[in-house]
């Protein structure tokens, strides 16, 4: 049996792995809160990212182990990196990893490798009073360790630019808070004379968003397939994911192209990736949004509904030094969506389904996933995945057609009972 340990586990690893085809195979040990959710953001503010890894070494270099893997985006896909070659397991470069988490230097490397696809872009510190982004409005800022979708947004003029970085004592306070312990681990694994504590200002891309999900593998890199990123009306906040992509065919093939591509340049080895991409119809144009070096867990079963292979399974590949196998279309499934819940008024949960609702809407949607945030009388602020919103639930699905695919998703609505004060 092969012993795995799943670094700051999150509620799709722990499902996920759960799954029978995985029982006498692996044991998986789970170490680590998640910084983002709670209990684990109460120790955000001390957190001593470089501690955590001495004492992940010191207390797993004593057990048997057989990989580490993490899915986390805020901190995990590196710590994760780093635990295993101190161990000497196998696992991806924390240099690549930390490369492409820093938003900017991500940039300047997208631009040498793919010019014509990556966006305009210039770095803004916000510590500067009366910076200016130095790009035409409108313009799209975020944080340079960005974490979700916190801080990030479309911003039209210079007033608004002003008021979207004018952060008050607390705020900048909660920013460094955030920024300190990726800082640390930069100053531990890489040379960058450039840290995270600053914004970036890109070009404003709008069209039909997607994410290519794929793998390295050695010098090898292959790509897994596209998922459509369906955002709510007149917002920049996801609402539902969809695969396969419904884009044409000689799209899809580009964008595959422009990632292995890109994953090559920016040094990608043994390890998952997502690139987030925009098409442009009009200009017939792809342009990158950023690239992710982790697997995108959320998507992990709709792949498995499609193709019949979970990337979950690719990941453990990997994390054991064996090359992944994956097939497109031979699962149960021709179409599978994650719907996600949100609301952009009340933070706080008065009502949610009660667990034999939850069983009866599975017991009648065979395959389908429910991820519940929150119990009633909580606040979901840390459910904040973008300014404004707050995500309360998320309903994977798959189905034969498009049309009963949603149909499942309007039962869920009916269904399943959320209220909010």
């Amino acid at each position: 049996m092969r012993r795995i340990l799943v670094l700051f586990p999150n509620e799709w690893d722990r499902s996920e792995l759960a799954a029978e085809r995985y029982a006498g195979r692996y044991e998986f040990l789970y170490h680590g809160e998640s910084l983002f959710r709670f209990p684990g953001i109460l120790k955000l503010l001390y957190f001593d990212a470089l501690q955590f890894v001495e004492e992940v070494v010191a207390r797993f270099g004593r057990e048997r182990l057989d990989g580490v893997l993490s899915t986390d985006d805020y901190l995990g896909a590196l710590i994760a990196a780093l635990v295993a070659r101190r161990l000497g397991l196998p696992g991806g470069a924390p240099e690549t990893i930390a490369l492409a988490q820093h938003k900017f230097l991500a940039r300047q490397r997208q631009r040498e490798v793919a010019a014509s696809e990556t966006p305009s872009f210039a770095l803004v510190p916000v510590a500067v009073r009366g910076a200016s982004p130095r790009l035409p409005f409108p313009l799209f800022l975020k944080p340079v360790k960005g974490t979700y979708s916190v801080l990030a947004g479309r911003v039209d003029t210079p007033r608004a630019f002003e008021r979207h970085i004018a952060f008050g004592p607390l705020e900048r306070f909660c920013l460094r808070a955030v920024v300190r312990p990726f800082n640390h681990l930069l100053q531990a694994c890489t040379d960058f004379e450039l840290d995270a504590s600053y914004f970036i200002a890109e070009q404003l891309l709008e069209g039909h968003q997607v994410t290519v999900d794929g793998f390295a593998f050695g010098d090898r890199v292959e790509t897994l397939g596209v998922v459509d990123s369906v955002m709510f009306p007149g917002t920049s906040t996801f609402e539902r994911f969809e695969y396969p992509s419904s884009l044409p065919a000689s799209v899809q093939a580009r964008m595959e192209e422009l990632t292995r591509r890109l994953a090559r340049g920016m040094g990608m080895r043994n390890c998952q990736f997502n690139v987030e991409l925009i098409y442009d119809p009009r200009r017939d144009e792809i342009k990158i949004v950023e690239i992710n070096p982790r697997m995108s867990c959320q998507f992990a079963d709709l792949y498995e509904k499609v193709d019949g292979r979970s990337t979950y399974d690719v990941l453990l590949d990997l994390t054991l030094g064996r090359r992944p196998s994956f097939h497109r279309r031979q699962g149960e499934y021709r179409c599978a969506a994650s719907f996600v819940f949100r609301t952009f008024r009340g933070a706080r949960v008065t009502k949610v389904p009660t667990r034999s609702q939850l069983e009866r809407f599975r017991q009648q949607h065979s395959g389908a996933r429910i991820k519940v945030y929150g119990r009633a009388g909580q606040s979901l602020l840390v459910e904040m995945r973008a300014l404004g919103s707050y995500r309360y639930a998320v309903v994977n699905a798959g189905a034969g057609t498009r049309s009963d695919l949603f149909a499942t998703y309007r039962q869920a609505v009916e269904h399943l009972e959320f209220a909010f004060a």
